[in-house]
């Protein structure tokens, strides 16, 4: 019986919905002589499209079920047998079908490519370098994250940074300048690879692009979260990863476990974690954005603890429900997608003090900032977590607000930053965290830690080091014909430990 409900309420919306859609289109009001006709022409409407939809799921069924399609799919598996991801076969499946694609190109339109990447060579200052990120997120997404954040900050130092979101959902065809020296690309790799001398920034799910470019070009491989957390075969990124760790001519690393697993195969690693764009959190926002879940929360006159980011299986959800529960005169208030749905069905929203408002832009954040009386990082334990660098962290601190979070080594390294283990201690420490947040010596440790950790240091510490290797201190060995090699002869194990 319950099934039958659901599929009634269902087409009851599915009628009301092409109920309003037709009044919309003959722009009148219904009468009850007419009413009847409506509600006969939206059945009639709902009718065609299921029968269209049965018809579709139809050729759908038979297409499955043709020899066409077990011949694609046994070449699939084929495929998968003889080019396993991140295999030398591969790589070199790839430059072939790069190539033919290069004889299907047009000229004309390569050349309509070319152009404004001809400019763009042009403009290139010779003490300055030009970093292309290979494929990554969207420049435009909910989260605001690590790589645009260091693209933007390079590209205000004068370097030209290239952001290529080819496969993504943004609206760009070719070369688009976003700020002074920031370009988003969407096109042809090739012509990305035939920019003289361009330092790639890689990640472990994107360092396989790197064979679109010639040998010997340098690269950045950025390790910036345990490799479980990408959402692709492990197998691939545990490939990915070992040969960034042999080839990159910089390997950087976002927590200290990281760090140290990756200096035990380059002793050369540096030290990368997140950062701050400190002016935009250090100034005061001028007003509290127009919200009217934060207005309510503001107007019932109760202290406010926030997070803001993804919303994900590494959030503590019971620690903040069970603290919620126990601290009913405080507000508690969400910010950020639900990133992997772990979100839904938790008894955490059931808390009549709790409220998930979404995700908000990043220029938003500052002001919400604003309002909260304590800031959280409220995550469980794990492999995950532990080696992890919560970027909002120096956020927080650059916005002047006190820090609670569980034992993150990254938090923890943190003096300013107050850590709980349980429900009860977070709800003593609330109070606690918003005692002493005004106090001056507090205010200016926070100011200093978030000044001292900014996007600019970042880029400083990478940019000093390719410096420093153009200039001959950076090794640079045999290995394939002008590639790169690191320390301890291109081995393919481990090196010795550094000393």
């Amino acid at each position: 019986m319950s099934h039958l409900l659901t599929e009634a309420n269902r087409l009851e919306l599915a009628a009301t919905g092409l109920i309003q859609e037709v009044l919309r289109e003959e722009s009148v009001a219904p009468t009850p002589a007419t009413w009847a006709d409506l509600c006969h022409r939206a059945v009639e409407r709902l009718r065609l499209e299921r029968a269209a939809a049965a018809q579709l799921q139809r050729e759908l069924q038979a297409l499955h079920a043709s020899r066409a399609w077990m011949v694609v799919q046994t070449l699939r598996r084929l495929r998968r047998f003889l080019l396993p991801e991140g295999s030398r076969r591969a790589r070199l499946a790839r430059r072939l079908t790069r190539a033919l694609r290069r004889v299907r190109c047009p000229s004309n339109e390569r050349q309509q490519l070319r152009t404004p990447l001809d400019s763009l060579r042009r403009t290139r200052r010779p003490d300055r370098e030009l970093f292309i990120f290979v494929p990554s997120i969207p420049w435009t997404v909910d989260l605001f994250q690590r790589p645009q954040h260091l693209a933007r900050q390079l590209a205000r130092e004068g370097h030209l940074v290239v952001y290529d979101c080819s496969g993504t959902a943004e609206a760009v065809v070719g070369l688009k300048e976003l700020e002074p020296n920031l370009f988003l690309y969407k096109g042809d790799p090739q012509l990305l690879a035939e920019l003289p001398d361009p330092v790639l920034w890689t990640f472990p799910y994107n360092f396989h692009h790197r064979d679109l470019f010639p040998a010997g070009v340098r690269c950045v491989y950025d390790w910036i979260d345990d490799l479980a957390v990408f959402p692709y075969d492990q197998g691939f990124l545990r490939a990915n990863h070992r040969r960034a760790l042999r080839e990159a001519t910089i390997v950087a690393s976002v927590a200290r476990r990281l760090h140290e697993e990756a200096r035990r195969v380059r002793p050369d690693a540096i030290y990368l974690p997140n950062a701050v764009e400190f002016e935009r959190f250090a100034q005061p926002a001028p007003e509290f954005p127009q919200d009217a879940v934060l207005a309510r929360l503001r107007a019932s006159g109760k202290p406010l603890a926030g997070y803001y980011g993804a919303l994900a299986d590494w959030f503590d959800y019971p620690l903040l429900e069970q603290t919620a529960r126990r601290r009913p005169d405080w507000n508690f208030l969400l910010i950020g997608p639900n990133y992997d749905g772990s979100l839904k069905g938790q008894p955490l929203l059931d808390c009549p003090n709790v409220a998930w408002i979404g995700p908000r832009r990043y220029e938003q954040l500052p002001g919400y900032l604003r309002a909260m009386d304590v800031a959280l990082i409220p995550f469980r334990l794990n492999d995950i977590t532990l080696a992890t660098s919560p970027l909002k962290l120096y956020e927080y601190l650059a916005a002047d607000k006190p820090v609670i979070t569980t034992a993150m080594p990254e938090c923890m390294a943190c003096p300013e930053v107050m850590i709980v283990g349980s429900a009860w201690e977070l709800a003593e420490a609330l109070d606690t965290a918003r005692a002493r947040a005004g106090e001056p010596e507090r205010r200016r440790r926070r100011q200093a830690v978030a000044a001292g950790n900014s996007w600019a240091a970042r880029t400083r510490v990478v940019v000093q080091r390719l410096q420093e290797q153009r200039a001959g201190a950076g090794a640079s060995v045999g290995g394939a014909p002008g590639r790169r090699r690191p320390p301890g002869g291109g081995r393919r194990g481990p090196p010795p430990p550094p000393p």
